[in-house]
């Protein structure tokens, strides 16, 4: 077959990695991204300008530059102090074409451009919306940026989240998700890098319609704010709520934790993500292996995550 079409979900600092290893692929890549941020510099440059938040969507471009190396280093210094702290170079660089064109997609094709990116990056949204938390207490957290803070304050499970107002997909990127091979859902946080995209209208139905395998990679450490004490079922079971009538091909998932270290994350009430019962997933549904970084840090591997998928792909004959 034709090089294989892998479009992925997300946002996030886990959309980065996965990107960053499936550019070295022989694949075309379309990433489709969250655009619901509301804290640091994007929030504030959404809230300044009246824009769609570029934080996610400028890192998404960086880890799939051509010059991936000197994108990273340039665009993505963070100023230190006075009317520019806090700013990255790619979030005003974001800004300014915007300012510029006055409009989305004009800005998209140009900062590709910019960034040297032939593959695509796309808004699952050109709407300006929020991000909703309820709480089973009947608590509600407004903001992207205040759900993701409030790691210590939630007195109760979430119950679900919504966007307010209701967005409608950007047209490119359901385009993308009906012409895709294979369609990559995560990693990335639950309920705030995943959860939203499948929230904007039309996205659910496109994957649902869309003729793509639909592979999901479960996190590495639950999130005491988010998803305390989630197994692998946990995590598929809430993305197959809000998938609907869409369906997973297959879970991947990190089995290896040898070189990990845990301590750090203990304190901080955050843990591995255990695989639970053993028959709480279909079974063939879940793929594993080792998947984790080494370092301090508990991360995916780029280049483990990227061959892991490309051989799940080849031994399922997706491609």
């Amino acid at each position: 077959m034709a090089r294989p079409h892998i479009v992925t979900i997300g946002g996030g600092t886990g959309h980065y990695t996965l990107l960053t290893g499936l550019r070295a692929l022989d694949a075309q890549i379309t990433a489709i991204v969250t655009m619901m941020d509301s804290g640091g510099s994007s929030g504030r440059l959404r809230d300044e300008y009246g824009l769609l938040p570029p934080g996610d969507f400028t890192r998404c471009l960086a880890a799939l530059s051509s010059h991936p190396e000197a994108v990273k280093e340039l665009f993505g210094h963070r100023f230190r102090a006075g009317s520019l702290g806090g700013h990255t170079v790619r979030n005003l660089l974001y800004t300014a074409v915007q300012e510029i064109t006055g409009s989305v997609p004009l800005t998209v094709d140009r900062l590709h451009e910019i960034f040297a990116v032939k593959n695509r990056v796309l808004p699952v949204t050109a709407d300006r919306v929020d991000l909703v938390m309820h709480l089973e207490s009947d608590r509600v957290i407004r903001g992207e940026a205040s759900i993701d803070t409030l790691a210590d304050l939630l007195e109760a499970p979430v119950l679900s989240v919504y966007l307010d107002p209701e967005a409608a997909a950007y047209p490119p990127a359901l385009a993308a998700i009906a012409d895709a091979d294979l369609i990559v859902l995560g990693p990335g946080d639950l309920f705030t890098s995943l959860v939203p995209n499948l929230l904007v209208q039309g996205v659910r139905e496109a994957i649902a319609q869309s003729r793509a395998k639909v592979l999901y990679v479960c996190n590495l450490m639950t999130k005491p704010n988010e998803t305390p004490g989630y197994t692998v079922g946990d995590f598929v079971g809430t993305m197959a709520m809000y998938l609907g009538e869409a369906r997973l091909d297959a879970v991947l998932y990190n089995a290896v934790w040898a070189s990990a270290r845990l301590d750090h994350y203990a304190s901080e009430r955050s843990r591995p993500v255990p695989l639970g019962e053993p028959d709480a997933l279909p079974e063939g549904l879940l793929a594993t292996g080792d998947l984790l970084a080494e370092g301090r840090l508990i991360r995916h591997d780029p280049r483990k995550l990227a061959a892991a998928i490309e051989e799940l792909a080849r031994a399922r004959g997706w491609w």
